[in-house]
C-alpha cells in the first residue's frame, strides 16, 4: 500500500511539473501580469475547480473524524485529503497570482484573503494528523469563501 500511495504522490508530482512546463511553452509565465481576460477565466475556472475540490474535502473530512475505519483504510483517506490539499494549494496560488494581474479591479481585501488562504492552507500541509484534521474545517470554510467572493468580484 505504501509503494502505491509513494507512486501515487510522484505520478502527482510529475503531472505538476509537466503541466507547468506547458504553461510556460505556451507563452504564459505566472510569476508575471497577465491580460485581463487572460486572468479572469482562469480565476473563473479555478474558483469552479476549488469549489469541487474543497467540498471533496469537506465531506471525507466528516467523514474522517466521525468513520471508524480499520487502520489502513484511515491512512489512505488522509493520504488522499492531502493530496487534494496539495492541489488546493497550488490552485490558491495560481489564484492570487491572477488576482494580482487584476488589481486594482478585485478588492486589496480579497486578493490579501487569497494570500491568506494559500498560506494557511499549505502550512496544513506539513501539520501532523491531529492537527490536519482538527485545522481543516476552517481552512475549507475559508477557502469556499474565497471562491464564491472571487467569483462575484471577477470583471465580466
Amino acid at each position: 500500500m505504501l509503494q502505491s500511495m509513494t507512486l501515487l504522490a510522484t505520478l502527482s508530482t510529475a503531472e505538476d511539473i509537466r503541466s507547468s512546463i506547458d504553461e510556460r511553452r505556451a507563452g504564459r509565465d505566472p510569476s508575471a501580469q497577465e491580460p485581463q481576460p487572460v486572468a479572469a477565466s482562469y480565476l473563473r475556472n479555478a474558483a469552479g475547480d476549488l469549489q469541487a475540490l474543497l467540498m471533496q474535502l469537506l465531506l471525507s473530512h466528516v467523514n474522517l473524524r466521525y468513520d471508524h475505519d480499520a487502520e489502513l483504510a484511515l491512512a489512505v483517506r488522509h493520504f488522499d485529503e492531502r493530496m487534494k490539499l496539495r492541489r488546493i494549494v497550488r490552485l490558491l496560488q495560481g489564484m492570487h497570482q491572477r488576482l494580482l494581474s487584476l488589481y486594482p479591479d478585485v478588492s486589496e481585501q480579497l486578493v490579501e484573503e487569497a494570500r491568506t488562504v494559500h498560506r494557511d492552507a499549505e502550512a496544513l500541509l506539513d501539520s501532523d494528523v491531529e492537527a490536519f484534521v482538527n485545522e481543516l474545517g476552517p481552512v475549507l470554510e475559508r477557502g469556499l469563501s474565497l471562491a464564491a467572493w472571487t467569483e462575484h468580484e471577477l470583471p465580466t
